[in-house]
């Protein structure tokens, strides 16, 4: 099986090829850590003697909810050593930046799940243990671990209905990989339920919650220099105007927030309404900047700018992993990825700061979710699809001035998704006394 694996996953590369080429050249940036993914790691991730967990996280979000579980298991488990992969670049930069200091140059790039790359990797870390944040499953790396007695801990695990839809057919092949790992971490009840469905063995099954809820607000030196540095480049207190923070945004919902801005303006009392705009991914910060000022809007970017226009409408944050500080300054929070037929971004960030939060309807990624903050009045939800997108902009504009001119309201929303995550916390809990039970069992043998 793992062969035939093997083989659809060069066939399905090649296949890719000339439309990864194509982009490369169209944004004018390479595959990062090509040799990396290729197994060739760097000689600081050589295995020193030390035990080792290897954490595996996608990209930017995933990798951030890393940090209180590793926070945890940082305590528990004293000498042992952390190392961290991601597949995205973006990803890649904020494991350097935040998980650092558990050692110098600890961050890489997962390996194309091929087996003799699979191998290469484990014989230079020889990690003890590894961890992988939300659902990925990467057949022959479980497989090689598995051949090697390294258990394998899914933590955060969620299945959304798109991939359930789209795992469903495979559980043949599915119900051998999954018994792969040691332990499977679901977020949910539902969750659990897919996966096992899917054909996980049910007594490697828990329901241990959302870690991302147990992010708290950062702290210390470090975070008030951040939010000072986007203080002073957006002039956020300086001005004291309304803003709408919109995070994580793709194609298509700038221009519809665009639209909303320009109507809000012309309103009465909200005629300094301002917009901020975190495109989810960093190649279309000029893209997006452009769009605004082809709108006719003064623009300010986080970076780049010697001169501050501080008459600016639209404020572009072209850097990773400050939009959780962002949503400080926001008076409304909108979260991206839920005007298209995407599946929606996390709703956590916003909620962690007691922000009155905004969607479009498209939050299947995170249904279970988003249903109760609606249902204990902790979001707004505009119903509004892609395809009506004059609604889009109606709806929003409604939504928008009503809590803008209305405090008491923004305040009550934002109360109530803070209250949501204060009763759900202990995820992290759960999740690290698991990790650290199977972990003992290892030293024991």
């Amino acid at each position: 099986m793992y062969w035939l694996y093997s083989i659809l996953l060069v066939f399905w590369g090649v296949i890719l090829l000339p439309a990864f080429l194509y982009k490369a050249w169209r944004h004018k940036k390479s595959l990062p850590g090509l040799s990396q993914r290729l197994g060739r790691l760097p000689a600081g991730l050589r295995y020193n003697g030390r035990q080792t967990i290897w954490f595996h996280s996608c990209s930017v979000g995933e990798t951030l909810s890393l940090q209180p579980l590793v926070q945890n298991l940082h305590r528990q488990l004293p000498g042992v050593r952390f190392v961290f992969s991601t597949i995205t670049k973006t990803g890649h930069e904020i494991a350097l930046q935040r998980f650092g200091s558990y050692g110098e140059g600890n961050a890489f790039y997962f390996p194309i799940d091929l087996a003799f790359v699979v191998r290469r990797v484990l014989d230079w870390i020889r990690p003890s243990m590894i961890v992988i944040v939300d659902t990925e499953i990467w057949p022959n790396t479980l497989n090689q671990a598995r051949c090697r007695g390294i258990p394998v801990m899914l933590v955060n695990g969620r299945i959304s209905s798109a991939s359930f839809r789209f795992y469903r057919p495979a559980r043949p092949i599915l119900k051998r990989v999954l018994r792969n790992y040691r332990a499977l971490m679901m977020q949910s009840d539902e969750d659990a339920a897919r996966i096992a469905r899917m054909g996980a063995p049910a007594d490697k099954i828990t329901v241990t919650g959302n870690i991302k809820i147990d992010r708290d607000l950062p702290e210390g030196n470090s975070n008030e220099t951040l939010l000072r540095s986007l203080d002073e480049a957006f002039g956020f207190s300086e001005l004291n105007t309304p803003l709408i923070v919109a995070g994580s945004t793709h194609p298509g919902e700038e221009q519809i927030l665009l639209d909303v801005l320009g109507r809000l303006r012309r309103m009465s009392g909200l005629e300094q309404t301002r917009l901020l705009l975190a495109p989810r991914h960093p190649e279309r910060f000029d893209s997006v900047a452009q769009l605004a000022a082809q709108s006719n809007f003064g623009i300010q970017r986080r970076t780049g700018s010697a001169t501050k226009n501080r008459d600016a409408e639209v404020l572009i944050l072209d850097t990773v992993g400050e939009l959780a500080a962002a949503y400080r300054f926001a008076t409304v929070a909108f979260v991206g990825g839920t005007l298209i037929r995407h599946g929606g971004h996390s709703i956590l960030e916003p909620a962690l700061y007691s922000k009155a939060i905004v969607t479009g309807p498209s939050m299947e990624s995170f249904r279970q979710l988003a249903e109760e903050f609606r249902l204990q009045g902790g979001l707004r939800q505009i119903s509004a699809g892609e395809n009506l997108r004059d609604l889009q902009v109606q709806q929003l504009l409604d939504v928008f001035a009503q809590l803008l001119q209305n405090a008491k309201e923004r305040e009550a929303l934002g109360r109530a998704a803070y209250c949501i995550l204060e009763k759900s916390r202990g995820a992290t809990r759960r999740a690290s006394e698991t990790i650290s039970m199977v972990f003992e069992e290892l030293r024991g043998k």
